[in-house]
């Protein structure tokens, strides 16, 4: 395995040891590999799963909340060719992700968007928009 892999893998696993969920995981998960534009205004809460194949496909700008128990997959199975595919997570400036969410395709979470805890994202969200449910569906829009 290479040198690089192994420090991803490193600092992907100890973000999941008790720390402060604003600047300090958020500096581990880059360290890690995930993109992460300003670590001291982004929240990664507890026991968030990020892909780590890929983490350099996860995308996060300033003031996005990611709270406990989330998985960000950037790597799937297409069921058409039966191979592995890649994708892009771009989860834009102020989006809140409700716990316990799962993205799972290659989608990009609009500025200040909500998605509801337990959901499961296959498709973009438009900025400033709540989605929720399996699969996450459009709810409302935000005033």
């Amino acid at each position: 395995m290479k040198l690089q892999r192994l420090r991803k893998l490193l600092f992907l696993h100890l973000q999941h040891l008790p720390m402060r969920s604003r600047h300090i995981r958020p500096a581990f998960c880059k360290l890690g590999g995930v993109n992460i534009k300003d670590t001291k205004n982004t929240f990664i809460g507890e026991r968030v799963i990020f892909d780590t194949n890929y983490p350099e496909d996860i995308i996060v700008e300033s003031g996005v909340r990611i709270t406990v128990g989330c998985i960000l997959l950037t790597h799937f199975k297409d069921t058409h060719t039966g191979s592995y595919t890649r994708g892009r997570i771009h989860i834009k400036r102020g989006a809140y992700i409700g716990c316990n969410t799962v993205v799972c395709k290659p989608v990009t979470i609009g500025e200040n968007a909500i998605v509801g805890a337990g959901s499961i994202v296959t498709k973009d969200i438009p900025d400033g928009e709540v989605w929720a449910g399996n699969p996450a569906r459009f709810i409302k829009k935000r005033t």
